[in-house]
């Protein structure tokens, strides 16, 4: 037998549409500046709320994943007939869906408005030290990493290749593009989107975790900038550690590789 302490639930409740070019990573990495890579320590984290309810299931996946760098022991969207569409489309059923009480207790509510927020990044060399992205001093960049168990799904690689259609990745700037799965790889073969990155000058990567860990294609060298849709910007993450990492979405990793400078999608819509 093995003993365990049930955590304590932190509640993030999410109100309102997102502006355009915003998207489920701004949301996290906002939550990140609020709470802090301790602050969910030993704790679960519970997203509830209108936003959540109408999001993806891609775009949930994105809040639960980056859950742990918040220390969380779990990250957790109530169970809805959305969620159980995805399911059984991946062949699990039959299955019980379980939820919290009505009279469940939190430590804490976080109350967040959705249509205020504003593009997010994540400055090395944490990810909880975010800004948005308007107080962001203009930032060169040498790599834009679009990928990861984060944000390599489909949806994510869908709305890159919109912002990059008819566009080049400016010259000095290596685009790196890793779906994160076989099943992801071909349907953006199917929907022609790595026609469209490679068009715009990206490289497009077989499946898997990437450039994010730093190991083969895309390690980064001393003094390179990265913007990056993985999850993690700690110091020598993804090569040296004297290169810089910064986290946003899929949509700023895209629209910064066109610019070569850390840029605001909302700008390229």
């Amino acid at each position: 037998r093995l003993w365990f302490k049930v955590p304590r639930t932190i509640r993030i409740n999410v109100h309102g549409r997102f502006a355009p070019s915003v998207m489920s990573k701004d949301l996290i990495l906002h939550i990140l500046g609020k709470l802090g890579v301790s602050g969910a320590n030993y704790r679960g984290i519970e997203f509830t709320g209108t936003t959540i309810e109408d999001m993806s299931i891609a775009g949930r996946m994105t809040l639960c994943n980056m859950s742990i760098e918040a220390g969380a022991k779990t990250g957790i969207v109530p169970p809805d007939p959305r969620t159980a569409e995805y399911l059984r489309a991946k062949g699990h059923a039959p299955f019980r869906t379980i939820r919290s009480d009505e009279d469940a207790e939190y430590e804490r509510t976080i109350e967040i408005e959705a249509s205020t927020l504003p593009p997010q990044v994540a400055c090395p060399d944490s990810p909880d030290n975010v800004r948005s992205i308007e107080e962001l001093p203009e930032t060169r960049i040498d790599q834009a990493f679009l990928g990861s168990c984060t944000n390599g799904r489909t949806e994510d690689l869908r709305i890159a290749a919109e912002i990059l259609e008819g566009r080049k990745v400016l010259r000095h700037v290596r685009m790196i593009v890793t779906p994160a799965s076989q099943d992801v790889y071909h349907e953006c073969l199917r929907e022609g989107l790595l026609d469209i990155f490679t068009q715009s000058g990206a490289i497009v990567t077989n499946p898997g975790c990437g450039v994010c860990i730093g190991i083969h294609m895309g390690v980064l060298g001393p003094g390179d900038v990265c913007i990056s849709s993985s999850n993690r910007n700690f110091v020598g993450r993804m090569g040296s550690p004297q290169a810089k990492i910064f986290l946003a979405s899929p949509a700023t990793v895209a629209a910064s590789a066109i610019a070569g400078r850390i840029t605001d999608p909302r700008k390229m819509s």
